[in-house]
């Protein structure tokens, strides 16, 4: 019965609320008039959220809404509650004047508010009743009515039908109050149908048209369609048209799930939106639509996220243009896009290169297909509420690549490259190429096992290529060398050629040099031979013997192979390096220490006795005036000399591995020694003189 086709839609808008609460919240979209929708949700207080072609308006940021036994208020971008009840009982609440909070409890199976009770409360989207013994309370908004009690309540989202023995009261969404002699559910007015009511017995009724038919289910007027009325029974979506009906639809779940304006009318099931015209056949399918509506010309989206979509269907609409679909290498592919289809946008079988922004909302996308050949781009383009799949032809330039002049040079006699020493031959071709990419090219260069690659910077050109190879084997003839392009990982030409082998040989005549080389007791002399690409080294090799080992003074500063160094105590591994490496000697330096420890003299009658700390089994020497002494030293020397009064100091010279150390000790007061030295002579006269009897 219904005819499958697709018409793309044209987003108009498409934009997402900064308000990370409303997922939580019931939001649906309410006509205002034939040009805007509003926002509404089941809250105690929000802004007004106009939606039009123009974007979204929202009067305020403050809003005021229910989280279980709390409320809260959102404002500036801040939560705050504003008041919480610890009573279990609580089912709602309502606001007065935007400021007065009340709640509304269930205790048993009576509800209460303010004291009151009521026996029953009813909420649907945005309107709230309180149904007591014998009145109602109708909270709409801020706005609370208290009008007599019904036999029965009807609620849609346009209407209240209050049903009396006598009529029914109608009241609409402003709360305007209006009387019917009718008894039965008011569903709606339309001009050419007048007022629409269903009886208690279940008739569908048209104040100008009479009777037109039956429904046994709770019925809501959709909307007038094509020449016809769209109305739900039940589950059931019918139209009446010409006296007769015809079911459209089945197992829609409510009033709020099903929408038309004269020309479309949609189904909303499971999330997905159906929109079909006035033929029934199906023109679009929208995706994670949580509310939905139509002015005269556009269908209006919400989505559970808080985005907003506003699209239009018109045959002709393309949201991807065709600016260029043959790639080379001057010119990739380029499409314009629509900018409310570029959410969702990729590309299968290609890349996009660059992506700018033009006016009008649209933007030009640089692509390069994987393929160069004549093909499809495999294209998917939307956003969250609708996306397709375009396949876009194209054609494109073939890479080419060329090969010439292809040689390897190899050495002879163990020669190897100057560039690369491990190497010992060079292989050497021209590669032109072109190929129509904006990506990174790579080729990879493949010989005797070996592997170079080389990144190119552009899409064509020519460029000599040196390549350094090993290659065991001389006798070859032809090599056969394997190039890979790719672009970015992609594989994009294989190809094959043969590289002739010419041997390079060894000549005297060419640049020679001599390298020396001392390591130790080697001496190595290197002859390089070089023709600018090759060398060939000769290599001889000679012993030659040096003296590794030295002794010096600790302290004291030698020269060794002309470097200054500083002798350290015991023995110390050098090695002097020069001449950029090429001379590299070790050396075993031994530090002597001074074996003259301390030296002290010790003044007894007319002699001076000199104490000498020092190392055991040491040459030494002592010289005091006229006096000398020669000996070895052992654990404790001492040497007795007469005083000499005019000489006030001792010289000590010790000798070891060839090194002399001197020693010098200095008398404090001479004066004193010399006073001592005379009252030892006194006292030696006068025991002379004592002999004689002369005192």
């Amino acid at each position: 019965m219904i005819k499958e086709c697709m018409t793309i839609p044209d987003f108009i808008l498409y934009q997402k609320l900064g308000l990370n609460f409303i997922p939580n919240l019931n939001c649906w979209l309410e006509s205002k008039n034939e040009n805007s929708v509003q926002l509404k949700c089941n809250v105690l207080r929000q802004p007004s959220v106009n939606i039009s072609e123009f974007g979204i308006k929202i009067s305020d940021d403050k809003w005021i809404f229910r989280k279980g036994n709390i409320v809260v208020m959102i404002e500036d971008g801040k939560e705050t509650i504003i008041r919480k009840d610890e009573d279990e009982y609580v089912v709602d609440y309502i606001m007065y004047n935007d400021s007065e909070i009340y709640p509304i409890y269930l205790k048993g199976r009576k509800y209460n508010l303010n004291g009151e009770e009521y026996e029953k409360y009813l909420s649907y989207l945005d309107r709230k009743i309180l149904v007591g013994k014998r009145n109602l309370i109708i909270i709409l908004g801020n706005k609370q009515l208290n009008i007599d009690r019904g036999e029965r309540i009807y609620l849609s989202r346009s209407f209240i039908s209050v049903i009396y023995d006598s009529g029914t009261k109608v009241i609409d969404r402003e709360g305007n109050i209006s009387y019917f002699n009718f008894k039965g559910d008011y569903l709606g007015f339309i001009q050419s149908y007048g007022i629409i009511y269903r009886s208690s017995d279940g008739l569908i009724v048209s104040s100008k048209k009479g009777n037109i038919g039956i429904c046994v289910d709770e019925s809501y007027l959709i909307g007038e369609f094509s020449g016809g009325l769209l109305i739900l029974c039940g589950e059931s979506l019918k139209q009446y048209y010409n006296t007769g009906w015809r079911e459209i639809e089945r197992n829609i779940d409510s009033e709020l799930f099903v929408n038309s304006n004269r020309n479309f009318f949609g189904v909303l099931k499971k999330g997905k939106l159906y929109i079909f015209d006035s033929n029934f056949s199906k023109l679009s399918t929208f995706d994670d639509v949580n509310s939905f509506n139509f002015d005269s010309k556009r269908i209006y989206l919400f989505s559970n996220d808080g985005t907003v979509g506003l699209a239009k269907l018109e045959e002709n609409y393309r949201p991807i243009k065709i600016i260029n679909v043959n790639n080379s290498v001057q010119s990739p592919i380029i499409l314009q896009v629509d900018e409310n289809y570029f959410h969702n946008f990729s590309i299968k079988n290609g890349k996009m290169i660059d992506i700018k922004v033009v006016e009008d909302k649209k933007k030009i996308v640089i692509i390069e297909p994987f393929e160069y050949r004549k093909n499809s781009l495999e294209i998917s383009a939307g956003n969250i509420f609708f996306s397709f799949l375009d396949a876009i032809p194209y054609t494109s330039q073939l890479p080419k690549i060329e090969f010439s002049s292809a040689k390897i040079l190899a050495a002879d006699e163990g020669g190897n490259l100057i560039t690369s020493p491990d190497k010992n031959a060079l292989l050497i071709f021209n590669i032109k190429y072109s190929i129509p990419t904006r990506s990174q090219i790579t080729f990879t260069i493949e010989a005797l096992n070996q592997t170079f690659k080389f990144l190119a910077r552009e899409n064509s050109g020519k460029k000599l290529l040196k390549i350094p190879l090993s290659i065991n084997n001389l006798k070859l003839l032809d090599v056969p060398v394997n190039v890979y392009a790719h672009v970015d990982d992609r594989l994009i030409a294989s190809l094959e050629f043969l590289a002739p082998i010419k041997i390079v040989r060894k000549e005297t005549t060419l640049n020679q040099n001599k390298i020396t080389i001392i390591n130790n007791s080697v001496k190595k002399e290197i002859v390089v031979i070089k023709n600018g690409i090759f060398e060939w080294k000769q290599l001889f090799e000679y012993p030659l013997e040096y003296k590794g080992i030295l002794f010096g003074k600790e302290g004291e500063k030698i020269e060794v192979d002309g470097e200054k160094i500083v002798v350290r105590e015991g023995y110390n591994l050098v090695r002097i390096v020069k001449d950029n490496a090429n001379y590299a000697r070790e050396y075993l330096v031994i530090g002597i220490k001074n074996p003259i420890k301390s030296v002290n003299a010790e003044l007894k009658e007319n002699q001076i006795t000199v104490k000498l700390d020092m190392e055991t089994n040491i040459p030494f020497e002592i010289f005091y005036g006229p006096h000398s002494f020669r000996g070895i030293s052992k654990e404790e020397t001492q040497i007795t000399f007469p005083i000499e009064p005019i000489y006030n100091s001792i010289k000590i010279r010790a000798y070891t591995h060839g090194f002399t150390y001197e020693s010098q000790y200095e008398f404090v007061d001479t004066i004193k020694l010399s006073i001592l030295m005379a009252l030892s002579e006194a006292k030696a006269i006068k025991e002379v003189l004592s002999n004689f009897g002369i005192v």
